[in-house]
């Protein structure tokens, strides 16, 4: 499965994080607007938006649309809940959420119609110049089987190859050559606990095991697996080993979903 194409936008910045990533859906409307049929609305014209803080070291901010707080003390690892944001013109303050510190103000215009996961990758130095990669997908699986779940990786991690995912003990490939910032598309696997090992891209898929991570999947539910953090720690810039967050995504079909698990 070749990973599905991506639009990313690099910036010079401090932190950033949910600001460069609600920033991103808006610039992505038009890049996104041939996947309307897949995406999602949640009924009252709004778009629907969870983001993702994969970036390694950068600080927790505190994001508000409109003067509102709608996200606290995001920290890294965190995969926020989906949120409704209305359609139009939104300010949007991020905030240093132990210094109270505006680093980000700025407005923003929203799309209707459309479900989106945002992910802010990159390495943040100590003096908070960071190169953040925000990276918008759309999440548009469809409901699976009772007995089935659907899956996909998106590739977060600053130093990791590209990879395959595969099954321990079945060899099933469930992610292929997904390479720093990209998706796999989404498979369909049988609910159940699995062994995922997540290996260095090869043509037939049998390369150096990176990580493996157990993972349940229940049935009739759409997950992204997030691959974050450092694969080779003595060279890291964070203390962020390499990790596997499991996240529950809406499905086309039920227009439902939730978090990180």
């Amino acid at each position: 499965m070749p990973s599905d194409s991506r639009r990313s936008t690099r910036t010079a910045v401090g932190l950033l994080l949910v600001a460069l990533l609600v920033t991103s859906v808006a610039a992505a409307g038009v890049a996104l607007a041939a996947s309307t049929a897949a995406a999602q609305t949640d009924g009252d014209g709004n778009a629907t938006v969870r983001a993702v803080h994969a970036s390694p070291g950068a600080p927790a901010i505190d994001v508000a649309i409109d003067g509102e707080t709608v996200l606290e003390g995001v920290s890294y690892g965190t995969v926020s809940e989906y949120l409704n944001v209305s359609q139009g013109n939104h300010s949007v303050t991020v905030t240093l959420s132990d210094v109270g510190v505006v680093v980000y103000e700025d407005e923003i215009d929203v799309e209707s119609g459309r479900t989106y996961t945002v992910a802010a990758a990159g390495e943040v130095t100590d003096d908070l110049a960071a190169s953040v990669d925000p990276t918008v997908l759309v999440d548009d699986a469809s409901e699976p089987a009772d007995d089935e779940a659907a899956v996909r990786l998106v590739h977060l991690s600053p130093d990791a190859p590209a990879v395959d995912v595969t099954v321990q003990g079945t060899g099933d490939v469930v992610g292929e050559n997904v390479t720093y910032g990209g998706a796999s598309a989404y498979t369909t696997v049988p609910a159940g606990d699995y062994t995922l090992e997540v290996r260095r891209a090869t043509a037939s898929n049998d390369g150096e095991v990176l990580a493996t991570f157990d993972v349940t999947v229940e049935g009739g539910t759409a997950y992204t697996g997030f691959a974050v953090g450092y694969v080779d720690e003595g060279n890291a810039t964070a203390d962020a080993p390499f990790d596997l967050l499991v996240a529950t995504d809406r499905t086309a079909d039920s227009g439902t979903g939730t978090s990180d698990d």
